[in-house]
């Protein structure tokens, strides 16, 4: 694929399944400011990819909390743009042609098994992020197109995932393991097959996986700089995977430290005392959380968006944990 004629992009990319949080609150904010201070465009993109698991008004919560922060969007699900639909609920057919075109490689095979089956088939210390590293116990010995993605058979009436043959794909590539410099966590290289191997690329019930939405959307939507939390590096390295086979560009990668509790605890969605919907139900101004988290990334505490945008460096310093308590 090729990059859409356009401006460079930062981008938000929210999981609508619970109330912002500060850590999600910072990212928001440090990816918004990038933007704004390369001179890019600022994107809001929502990442439902199971719109029933999305909770009553949380989606609207999340609308209201970034407006709260000051953070205008040029583009996003309620601004419109060019590239859109902007909720990745919306966007099964561009997906779909993702899809199609890694099969028309012939790097992908279905896959049957359960995720308590490949716990049970994987011996440690072979675990990834996503849980333990795929044995290969559906891979063809020769890969193969399937043809029409739509009708891949059931197996003994269990719908089949799709993975991507990672050795075959870095074979196809000339790579021996993925390589990109990151702006904050330096240089990386992951040896993708022994660490994560075949990786799901569409979901059992037929709906793209994390991977597949999140890279194919950045290349679509022109997103050249992606700033998020370091919980996401590893996904960065599939996602260039995808990117390289697709023909799309890679984009400039940022991966922050995240927001932790004294005891070194990460934030998560439940943690409700440090949501932003606190304050901004208590009709707070955001002055001072905006200062507050400007400080965490060793920026002034101001409150200020353009004199923030003007201070931020993305580099290292970023890659500490930011301590909230």
């Amino acid at each position: 694929m090729s990059a859409p004629l356009a401006r460079g992009a930062t981008r938000f990319a929210p999981t609508p399944t619970g109330r912002l949080h500060v850590g999600n609150a910072r990212t928001a904010l440090l990816s918004w400011l990038w933007g704004r201070s390369l001179g890019l465009r600022n994107v809001l993109r929502v990442e439902d990819l199971d719109p029933a698991a999305i909770p009553a008004g949380c989606l609207e919560g999340q609308y209201a909390d970034l407006a709260w922060l000051g953070l205008v969007w040029d583009e996003g699900p309620r601004e419109g743009g060019p590239f859109g639909p902007y909720r990745q609920s919306a966007r099964g057919d561009r997906y779909d042609a993702a899809l199609a075109a890694l099969d028309a490689l012939g790097l992908l095979y279905p896959c049957y098994c359960s995720r308590r089956e490949v716990a049970q088939a994987t011996r440690a210390p072979h675990a990834s992020d996503e849980g333990p590293v795929y044995p290969g116990t559906c891979r063809p010995t020769l890969g193969a197109v399937l043809g029409d993605l739509s009708a891949v058979p059931t197996r003994a009436g269990r719908p089949a995932a799709l993975r991507l043959d990672v050795a075959r794909a870095l074979a196809y590539l000339g790579w021996s393991s993925v390589v990109f410099d990151d702006r904050v966590a330096g240089p990386q290289a992951f040896d993708v097959v022994e660490t994560m191997g075949d990786f799901v690329v569409r979901r059992s019930d037929g709906v793209a996986a994390y991977q597949t939405a999140c890279a194919w959307d950045d290349a679509e939507m022109a997103c050249t700089h992606v700033l998020r939390g370091d919980d996401l590096l590893a996904s960065a390295a599939r996602q260039a995977l995808l990117l390289a086979l697709w023909g799309g560009p890679r984009p400039v990668y940022a991966h922050v430290g995240l927001v932790v509790t004294p005891s070194g605890e990460r934030l998560a969605k439940r943690d409700n005392a440090v949501t932003i919907e606190v304050d901004r139900l208590a009709g707070r101004p955001p002055h001072a959380l905006l200062a507050r988290l400007a400080a965490t990334c060793g920026l002034p505490a101001s409150h200020d968006l353009d004199t923030l945008a003007a201070a931020l460096t993305v580099g290292p310093a970023l890659a500490q944990p930011a301590v909230w308590g």
